[in-house]
């Protein structure tokens, strides 16, 4: 298969030799002569690029022409990229005053003009040669594509996100199994002991997924089951990372944040999962099983954790073995095999997305004719048809439909899936060809963050650029795209998260195997100096010095085990790094101590660093040298939760679009001068500094600032007006705040002004607000927020009296909790006004440890979910509960007075709540005595 690599490539180096950007820089070094000729000589060989990679496969010179090529373009742009950098840091030349120790005798203008110099005379040289060979093999001349440079060339018509989660046809499948999975006599054997499995098996690109997927978001099945989860097993069956994702799904973040769930054996995650599933009803999916006969000890094993459901939880297991759905649904009538669609089937599905929203047209019947040829050839595998029937919406021409039609003819093998998905791969432009082929970095079914795939590209190079628009947002009409076309499936809330499918990883990963080294269990490291991509995800995996040394172009170094075993100044040698990914690190791989206490000095030589993540690692301050990444666009320091300090000349890295310290609790303040850093879009938090470091007020024209924001330490705000020069209004891309005081204060100060000086813009979706010590919460802004999806108050131990919140109308989730002072919810939100409808779209409701709330609200229209814990002086539900028609669980735990009211049968509440599928009541005794508080007989569970 074609190499993506370097037509991308030598667009990506022609548009930096054409760039006024690198014009500057030639001047600067005396490069000017040079750069026209570079660029006269790539301009040749661009020309003749498809001609070359169409010959290729059948031309060995060819071949090897264009792997020359591709070699010295790399060159070429590293020396480019040197070039700018080293201009950069000439850039700063009027604060070296205050700087000057960070930099070495290697940045000497001299020296670096003689070097630099010295690199372009050897790389004109090689291209010359290159150049002449050219004419050697007769390359034909042809216009670039024009899609080349184009970022979403193609017609994407209506919406795709609706139609992802669709599946056509299989309606019997579909009611038969969850029918038999909301029946809970269904399978049961006479061994009480046994969790009922239910399989779903078939092979691969049938669609066993997307129809467990369906199953698992059926209206019937949420209402059926209080607890849901969904894994992704793979080829390993690990028992252990296994029974860690099911804690995570069903704890959430929130709850995560203590439990250290990494120095856990598999014993205490056991009974840590015993103790959240003991007395639930829980569905959970294992995707993609690969179990065999010899296997079944480790499935015995997961097995110890889930006996504890009620009866009817239900395991459900997708796998492509017949022999492996017998083994783990022992029932028959639990074993499901998923059949080819129908002609008809596969047609609506293809007409779905190859006609989104209708295709009017004098051709359309014409196309018809043709697509009904190109489903024919699919056989009934959705896989193929979805992705060519979105490979068809880009399409306008008949001419172009039956080339598609012919070509899948003419190179039709035995696994028609995977010429499907070639062909829908090869009419994609290089640099999203590249993009998607990226992605194999990931193990199979990794859930893919769209922000981190976006900035992985584009530390790469991966994106083109066009004018002034920026990179990510470019990066995101890529991610759509790759979407549209089918490349990425279970796309999750608004394109957050993406996964892909096995045989989509299998392509990606064909095509990137000259570049990319996959390191995994059970396969065998290949090495050599074309490798540019390296991914570890073998635990307790070590470098040889042989194979660090023959990765002499290595460009990407991603670490996702937290087990790795080499050291970290051996991989700040390959000095092209781009991207650093580091996951758990431990301090071993530092300097060999039992705590590092700063990022060692060698990752700051690597200046050609776009990213750099560093996860979990015992360091306490960053070196101020780390100045020298002034490419640096992505910084995530994420739980690193010995980190006091940030470098005071962090504010010359003017290229960092993101700074993420998420989890680093110990950071005493932000580094002065921060607000010079405006291409900052994403800031995790920051800590606003009293005596030493940044005012709140430098947020002021950080106005790009997007996603999440936490403002820590707000005592040190000195009022309303300190406040307000956050600017916080005038940040329109940002979705999720939280207002946050330090523990241990007594008494409020001026917190009531400082929120009141907070406004967020209305375009805010989430809001939470932490230590807050006022007695009234009352920004008069918040009414405005008509945006607001999801608020959090807590620790807000002095506060009598909330903000009206019933009055917010996208408002779907409200938490409060250890608000000690709190007797009930704003007066206006009491109203029983017939005219005026509040809490239009809460959804969800929870109250923890507020001790003096005695009532609340009376109509909440749309709750689905109540849940109250250790209210004790809380006397009623709302009235009106029982017209609460899609109230489906409520739990209430130790709230005395509540729960003599709720009891089964004989308290007050009860004939209110008796039809309530999920409730939950659990007494203050039981929690106090601790020893039966999971016995059915001291809990109400129905």
């Amino acid at each position: 298969m074609a190499d993506p690599f370097t037509s991308a490539l030598v667009s990506d180096v022609v548009g930096k030799l054409t760039s006024a950007a690198f014009q500057e820089v030639g001047l600067l070094w005396g490069l000017e002569n040079d750069l026209l000729a570079l660029n006269n000589t790539f301009r040749q060989i661009q020309g003749v690029l498809y001609d070359a990679e169409m010959r290729q496969t059948n031309e060995k010179g060819v071949e090897e022409w264009l792997k020359t090529l591709k070699s010295a373009s790399l060159e070429v742009e590293n020396v480019l990229d040197e070039a700018s950098t080293e201009a950069m840091i000439q850039s700063l030349d009027s604060i070296k005053h205050k700087v000057r120790t960070y930099f070495s005798t290697r940045h000497n203008p001299l020296v670096v003009k003689t070097r630099i110099a010295h690199k372009v005379k050897n790389i004109r040289e090689k291209l010359e040669v290159i150049d002449a060979n050219r004419s050697r093999f007769q390359l034909t001349p042809t216009n670039i594509r024009e899609d080349a440079a184009g970022i979403g060339s193609e017609n994407s018509n209506g919406e795709t996100s609706s139609l992802m989660s669709k599946i056509c046809g299989r309606d019997e499948e579909k009611k038969m199994i969850v029918d038999k999975i909301c029946n809970p006599y269904i399978g049961i054997t006479r061994n009480d002991d046994d969790v009922r499995v239910y399989a779903i098996w078939g092979m691969g690109g049938i669609g066993k997924t997307t129809l467990a997927q369906y199953v698992f978001n059926h209206e019937m099945v949420k209402t059926h089951f209080e607890l849901k989860c969904w894994v992704y097993v793979s080829a390993v069956f690990d028992v252990q990372r296994i029974v860690k994702q099911i804690i995570k799904v069903i704890c959430g973040p929130e709850d995560l944040k203590d439990l250290k769930l990494d120095e856990m054996s598999l014993d205490d995650l056991q009974i840590k999962l015993q103790n959240k599933l003991t007395g639930k009803k829980y569905f959970i999916v294992t995707d993609d099983v690969w179990i065999e006969n010899k296997d079944m000890k480790k499935w015995d094993e997961l097995c110890k954790a889930l006996r504890c459901g009620t009866k009817g939880s239900t395991v459900m297991v997708t796998t492509r073995k017949k022999d492996t759905a017998q083994l783990m649904a022992k029932i028959p009538e639990l074993q499901h095999n998923v059949a080819f669609l129908s002609e008809e089937e596969s047609w609506s599905l293809f007409k779905m997305l190859a006609f989104p929203g209708g295709r009017e047209g004098e051709n359309v019947r014409e196309l018809e004719l043709v697509g009904r040829e190109i489903v024919e050839k699919c056989k009934g595998l959705p896989l193929a048809v979805k992705t060519l029937g979105s490979l068809m919406s880009t399409k306008e021409k008949v001419n172009e439909w039956q080339l598609v039609n012919d070509k899948f003819v003419s190179e039709m093998q035995d696994n028609g899936i995977l010429t499907a998905l070639r062909l829908s791969y090869d009419d994609l432009p290089p640099h999203m060809k590249i993009c998607f082929a990226y992605c194999c970095v990931y193990s199979k079914g990794w859930e893919m963050s769209k922000n981190s795939l976006i900035e992985l590209w584009m530390a790469n190079g991966f994106i083109p650029s066009q004018g002034d628009v920026s990179l990510y947002m470019l990066g995101e009409e890529i991610f759509s795209c790759l979407v549209r076309r089918s490349f990425f499936q279970d796309v999750v809330e608004k394109n957050e998260t993406c996964k892909m499918h096995d045989f989509m990883h299998d392509l990606a990963r064909n095509v990137m195997r000259h570049d990319c080294a996959v390191i995994e269990p059970s396969k065998e490291l290949i090495t050599s100096d074309e490798v540019l991509h390296v991914s570890l995800s073998c635990h307790g995996f070590r470098f040889s010095k042989l194979d660090l040394k023959k990765l002499r172009s290595l460009r990407s170094m991603l670490v996702f085990d937290d087990d790795y075993q080499s050291s970290i100044k051996q991989i700040s040698s390959h000095v092209y790094l781009r991207v650093l990914y580091l996951n758990k690190i431990k301090s071993s791989t530092f300097l060999n101590r039992i705590k590092s206490s700063t990022l060692p000095e060698s990752i700051c030589k690597l200046i050609h660093l776009r990213y750099l993540k560093i996860y979990q690692a015992y360091i306490e301050v960053l070196p101020e040298s780390i100045i020298n990444l002034q490419n640096l666009q992505t910084l995530i320091l994420e739980d690193c939760r010995w980190l006091r300090e940030l470098p005071k000349g962090m504010r010359y890295m003017r290229n960092l679009q993101r700074l993420d310290t998420n989890g680093c609790d110990s950071l005493w303040h932000m580094p002065v001068g921060i607000k010079e850093l405006t291409n900052l879009r994403r800031l995790s938090q920051f800590v606003v500094g009293k005596e030493d470091g940044a005012r709140i007020g430098e947020l002021g024209n950080l106005n790009l600032l997007g996603w999440d924001l936490k403002l820590k330490k707000l005592q040190n705000v000195r009022g309303l007006r300190d406040a307000k020069s956050a600017n916080l209004k005038d940040k329109t891309n940002l979705k999720s705040l939280i207002l946050y005081w330090s523990f241990g204060r007594s008494e409020e100060t001026n917190d009531s002004e400082v929120v009141e000086g907070l406004e967020p813009n209305s375009g805010l979706q989430e809001l939470k607000i932490e230590r807050y010590m006022g007695r009234v919460l009352s920004p008069s802004w918040l009414v405005k927020l008509v945006n607001l999806t999801s608020i959090k108050f807590s620790v807000l131990k002095k506060c009598e009296q909330l903000p009206p919140l019933g009055k917010l109308p996208s408002l779907k989730r409200i938490q409060l909790e250890w608000m000690d002072s709190l007797e009930c919810f704003h007066d206006e939100d009491n109203s029983t006004s017939k005219d005026e409808i509040l809490f239009l779209s809460l959804q969800e409701l929870e109250i923890r440890l507020c001790p003096s709330l005695v009532s609340l609200p009376t109509n909440f229209p749309k709750l689905q979910s109540l849940e109250i814990y250790s209210c004790q002086k809380l006397r009623s539900l709302p009235d009106d509960i029982q017209s609460f028609k899609d109230l489906n669980q409520i739990t209430i735990h130790w709230c005395e007075i509540l729960r003599r009211r709720c009891e089964e049968e004989r308290g007050e509440d009860w004939p209110k709540i008796s039809h309530i599928p999920h409730l939950n009541i659990r007494s203050l005794e039981l929690h106090d005595g601790g020893k039966n508080e999971d016995k059915d007989e001291d809990s109400e569970t129905l």
